[in-house]
């Protein structure tokens, strides 16, 4: 018996040191092929959301019902925010893929709340579609599709090809050139997000100044028009 923990706890230190290494080497190959004004816009968008969160920081006396309720889901909302930036940066794409279905989830329930009671909304799953209208249907779904394991294709996200030519799935992640397409569809959502905290946060806070906040998410949205994050339709 003792034999046996000892070689499993031995794997379990083997399969760690390899998944570490591995995705430091993932890492390095997403800032590699990350041009650098993609990469300015990721760490604006982080240090945005930080700063604006920081002002919602504090004891507030006789907080409703409903208030608690955006409160918990803009502090889970950006936790999440960062935990898939990671995801995606070290090649777990499908985890990534899953939780940014869930962050649509989370910004059109905090926008339900600003237009609906929230007793009309307990037990209901959120209506993505109906708020985001075309571009929900075009996402939306291709987010499902990955979270559920909908079709043969997700599993390219896990493959990877031997020096022989042969394909199959790897428990460790390699880099893909679609991690970029992964972030840009969190970096959509998140954008939505950032311009609703602005709002939230100045109806909270009396001391919240807005100004400048609002001049860092016009350039934010101008850089994600250059990288083709969000798009005009012609």
């Amino acid at each position: 018996m003792y034999e046996r923990t000892k070689d499993i706890v031995e794997a379990v230190l083997k399969f760690e040191e390899r998944s570490f290494e591995t995705r430091k080497i993932v890492n390095a190959k997403f800032l590699e092929n990350e041009i650098e004004l993609h990469y300015i816009f990721r760490k604006t968008l982080d240090g945005f959301l930080i700063l604006i969160m920081e002002n919602l920081f504090g004891k507030y006396d006789d907080a409703s019902e409903k208030l608690l309720y955006q409160l918990n889901l803009t502090v889970s909302y950006i936790r999440t925010h960062f935990v898939i930036n990671n995801l995606i940066v070290d090649g777990d794409l499908i985890e990534a893929y899953t939780l940014i279905r869930k962050q649509f989830e989370k910004y059109t329930r905090l926008n339900e709340l600003d237009n609906k009671p929230i007793e009309k909304l307990r037990g209901k799953t959120p209506n993505v579609i109906n708020l985001f209208g075309e571009a929900g249907k075009e996402i939306y779904p291709e987010l499902s599709e990955v979270e559920h394991f909908g079709h043969p294709r997700v599993s390219e996200f896990l493959s990877v090809e031997t020096k022989d030519g042969k394909k199959g799935p790897s428990i460790f992640p390699t880099y893909k050139e679609s991690a970029i397409i992964c972030y840009d569809r969190s970096a959509y959502v998140a954008l939505y997000f950032s311009a609703w905290l602005v709002d939230f946060v100045q109806e909270n806070n009396s001391k919240y100044d807005r100004n400048k906040d609002i001049e860092t998410f016009l350039m934010l949205e101008k850089m994600a028009l250059d990288c083709n994050i969000i798009r005009v339709k012609e």
